[in-house]
């Protein structure tokens, strides 16, 4: 057994050695970009659960607009987030946003700062609201996040935004609480959706070279919000 002072010497060590730990890890959370789901299921209290969300009703067939300018883009080198984000993405969210003018409002690339000290801060790629302003108002239904690499490693950033949003909704009195979400690196799609406390990761995937379900999965979410 320990004499009595080094006990006190070795407790109130390890008590540094997990505070400066807690520390570090606190630090990391800056932006949204620093979520992972543990930190979102530790820091927030949103677990999350693998299930098909069924957002496939009707596949729409897209226009000749749409396919000419991907195949256009393809020429160009893809290899970054924002060749991905400005090249393959945004002309798929253009498309819905046009079948849908009287229904959202599409933000690219904005800051959405909702509680800074928890790290719900920062840039988001694509954010959607049912308000027809130029700047952000309540509610915001869904948000998008491109990526240049495996889709399953950014959950926690998306999943995080969407929680800002349900916050967001709530300060502003609009009670929209289950938000949509997805993570695409342009070419495979992965949905979200919080529901309360509970993250939802849709077990389906809907790609880019399959262009009529991608867009009937778009569809359902806007119609989702009536």
């Amino acid at each position: 057994m320990l004499p009595k002072q080094l006990f006190l010497v070795d407790t109130i060590t390890k008590k540094n050695i997990y505070f400066k730990k807690t520390m570090k890890k606190a630090k990391k959370i800056r932006s949204y970009s620093d979520y992972t789901l543990e930190h979102l299921r530790n820091l927030c209290g949103i677990d999350n659960h693998n299930t098909p969300l069924s957002l496939l009703k009707n596949a729409i067939t897209p226009s000749e607009w749409l396919l000419t300018t991907i195949q256009h883009n393809q020429i160009i080198p893809i290899n970054s987030e924002k060749a991905r984000s400005e090249l393959l993405i945004t002309p798929v969210l253009i498309e819905w946003l046009h079948r849908n003018t009287k229904k959202l409002q599409y933000f690219s690339g904005n800051t959405f700062d909702v509680i800074p000290e928890k790290g719900l801060k920062g840039r988001c790629d694509f954010l959607f609201t049912k308000h027809f302003s130029w700047d952000i108002v309540a509610p915001v239904i869904a948000m998008f996040e491109a990526k240049d690499n495996n889709v399953n490693n950014w959950y926690g950033q998306c999943g995080a935004e969407m929680y800002a949003a349900q916050i967001f909704n709530e300060q502003k009195n609009e009670p929209y609480r289950i938000i949509h979400g997805a993570v695409t690196d342009g070419y495979e799609w992965v949905f979200l959706r919080l529901e309360e406390n509970l993250l939802l990761i849709d077990t389906e995937r809907y790609y880019l070279a399959d262009l009529p379900r991608l867009l009937g999965a778009l569809q359902t979410i806007v119609e989702f919000y009536g």
